[in-house]
């Protein structure tokens, strides 16, 4: 019997977010998943007019904690995503999705990640409300929102997915700028992004298996893996690379591990090789 079937978490959200979760957690471990709606947006906001102040995990956390406060569980889920390029990929943007499930009564802290290039994000600046140079499919417009607002500040501010509604909102953010410039930005919040929700899913898919896994040692939620160990050879010239050779799999609450070879650790594409490819 796994620990958390039969159990209840909260999920801390404004922005419709369980139907993306619930299903991933209640076929594996029994666990059911409820909505609470707290303020999310006072951690941080992605038009910017609330700052994040923690890092990504830290901010994830202190979401599921809001949740849990206000619903009394001791088990609270909750997501937070970052947009930009990435170590690696420089040129990119991705959409990389931390979701974490807070477990109060073990102790446990559990997150996996998920990281997608897929999902719009464009950023453009408009001057004299110059509608059509908005890349809108690259924006997936108007299945994904946009949102508009003056460049010197966040005030006004529309979210919106209709066509009319964006012409009379730049027109307005224009009016209100000292430079008539405007802001045009994808709306990344999870009801508004389609493509980041999908993320989301993979993502609590994801940690859902994670919890599924019990150690061997304790009985915990969580074994999975905790480290990899850079090193494969080049399989052309032996040279170490950036490339994992091993992982540790190991417990969330125990000192548990165990070290597993990775079949890069028999030799990887010269691509990856410094001395190969410098």
């Amino acid at each position: 019997m796994h620990p958390y079937r039969g159990r209840t978490a909260s999920l801390a959200t404004r922005h419709g977010k369980l139907v993306a979760i619930a299903p991933a957690f209640r076929a594996p471990i029994g666990l059911e998943v409820v909505s609470v709606d707290v303020d999310t947006d006072s951690l941080g906001t992605f038009v910017g007019d609330r700052p994040r102040h923690g890092s990504q995990r830290e901010t994830a956390v202190a979401k599921a904690r809001l949740g849990m406060a206000e619903s009394g569980l001791s088990l609270g889920i909750a997501t937070e995503a970052t947009f930009g390029p990435l170590a690696g990929n420089p040129f990119v943007n991705a959409c990389l999705e931390l979701v974490v499930l807070v477990d109060d009564d073990l102790g446990l802290v559990l997150a996996e990640h998920e990281v997608d290039y897929s999902v719009p994000s464009v950023s453009v600046t408009l001057r004299d409300a110059q509608v059509e140079s908005i890349p809108l499919i690259a924006a997936g417009f108007p299945e994904h929102g946009l949102i508009v607002r003056p460049e010197e500040g966040y005030q006004p501010v529309f979210k919106l997915h209709d066509y009319d509604e964006l012409r009379a909102a730049v027109r307005a953010c224009a009016e209100a700028s000292p430079s008539a410039t405007v802001v045009v930005e994808n709306d990344f919040r999870a009801h508004h992004s389609p493509g980041r929700l999908q993320v989301i899913e993979h993502a609590a898919q994801k940690l859902a298996q994670r919890a599924a896994a019990l150690c061997r040692e304790c009985g915990a939620p969580g074994w999975g893996v905790v480290a990899r160990n850079p090193g494969a050879p080049c399989s052309e010239c032996g040279t170490e690379t950036r490339i994992a050779k091993s992982e540790v799999l190991g417990c969330a609450k125990c000192e548990a591990s165990v070290e597993r070879r990775l079949p890069e650790s028999e030799g990887v594409d010269p691509r990856h090789c410094p001395s190969c490819n410098p």
